[in-house]
């Protein structure tokens, strides 16, 4: 246990928007990366190396007899940006944090179960540590003890997602409000306009496709960013200014630009619906809104806001954030567990490399000296039947010191 060290950067330590400064360079060039880590675990005396980055956290899992103090931290924060300033190392290090031992199997199992993430039960964290141990596994980095870790901290998120509500109740505005136009049962033929071609509206598009809406016209003030939304969408593209002239109607209206006031106005929206009396569905996710108020309150249409919904957000995250002690007690639980398992582990490496030897001196010895004189006398037959049943019993007596030691360790651990 006291081999595992954590070296992070997070949310919790620092600017979320300037943690992609500390992550390598070469992160999207896979050779130049897994030099950078090997060569990383070779000068700073790791054993094992996993490499988790994301856009609010890098971690590193170690492995090492080493202690982690300032020293170590700036020769290892060196060798991962080796043309960094002297001066920028001392930045760095404010920022850094650093989990040893049992706090380290603490941390790893909180990240997995997203106790630690910058959204509490948001599940995308537990993906990205899946892919990170099967990343470093794949090249060599790990081995046993990271192993015996992830294996347990997979099945400790779960369980915590399942023993908890700590995953319930969306606190994605976007998803919310995609939860709130299902709820109105639009048509998989309905006519969408989405109107700003940015993150959000991106992420919207996902929504919409995984739902199997069809009819999409993008508008944004790019039209190369609604050409790039419109292509993913298999819909039509369109400059912001062309909104009022639009003349093929809408059912559903999605809004998110980054204006400072209103881009749909009285007179815009009316020339859109026409003559049509159909119940439009109306979608503003912008801040402030994108919707002039005066078509919501002069029209008989379903109006959903980011306002209410980042209300609700809010309400739901709180509620998350109350499972948090139950999470923690189930985390505490695995902890404990994990402690055991590893022992088990280092006392069975320890037999299946020390019990064998002692097994097959024992059966030499009785074999060329202790039963020599009798041995010389058997036929044979009997021969082969005698190597037999000591290769047999070889076998047995060797997992049997395993098991009971196993036995034995589990119940001085857990009584």
């Amino acid at each position: 246990m006291n081999k595992f060290k954590i070296i992070t950067i997070t949310h919790k330590t620092a600017n979320i928007n300037h943690i992609g400064r500390f992550i390598p360079t070469v992160n999207s060039n896979v050779d130049e990366l897994l030099g950078t880590l090997n060569q990383i675990k070779g000068q700073m005396n790791i054993n094992e190396l996993m490499y988790l980055a994301t856009c609010n956290r890098l971690t590193f899992l170690l492995v090492t007899d080493e202690k982690i103090d300032n020293g170590y931290l700036k020769l290892f924060f060196s060798a991962l940006h080796p043309d960094i300033p002297a001066t920028c190392i001392e930045g760095i290090l404010e920022v850094v944090a650093v989990h040893s031992e049992i706090a380290c199997v603490q941390h790893v199992f909180e990240v997995a179960s997203s106790l630690d993430s910058l959204v509490v039960g948001e599940r995308e964290i537990l993906r990205q540590l899946r892919d990170a141990y099967d990343f470093s596994k794949k090249h060599g980095l790990t081995g046993d003890s990271i192993r015996l870790m992830m294996k347990m901290a997979i099945p400790v998120a779960k369980e915590v997602y399942t023993r908890t509500k700590i995953g319930e109740n969306s606190v994605s505005v976007v998803s919310l409000a995609m939860q709130e136009m299902l709820k109105l049962n639009p048509a998989k033929n309905a006519r969408f306009l989405i109107v700003g071609a940015g993150q959000t509206n991106t992420l919207v598009a996902k929504f919409l496709l995984k739902y199997g809406f069809k009819n999409f016209a993008v508008f944004n003030r790019s039209i190369e960013n609604a050409e790039i939304l419109a292509k993913k969408l298999n819909g039509t593209a369109h400059k912001l200014i062309d909104l009022q002239n639009h003349d093929k109607g809408f059912d559903v209206m999605i809004s998110c630009t980054g204006a400072s006031e209103a881009v749909v106005t009285k007179s815009i929206y009316d020339r859109l619906v026409g003559q049509d009396t159909d119940r439009k569905i109306v979608v503003d996710l912008a801040v402030p809104n994108d919707i002039d108020r005066a078509i919501v309150n002069q029209n008989d249409l379903n109006y959903i806001e980011v306002e209410r919904l980042r209300t609700i957000a809010a309400e739901n995250l709180d509620l998350r954030k109350q499972e948090v002690v139950r999470a923690q007690e189930i985390i505490n639980e695995k902890v404990a567990e994990f402690r055991v398992l590893l022992r088990k582990r280092r006392v069975e490496k320890a037999m299946v490399a020390e019990i064998p030897i002692k097994v097959r001196e024992v059966r030499e010895k009785a074999l060329g000296s202790v039963f020599q004189k009798e041995i010389a006398e058997m036929d044979a037959n009997a021969l082969r039947t005698l190597e037999k049943v000591l290769a047999y019993m070889e076998k047995k007596y060797i997992g049997i010191p395993i098991s009971v030691a196993k036995d034995v360790l589990t119940n001085e651990l857990t009584t």
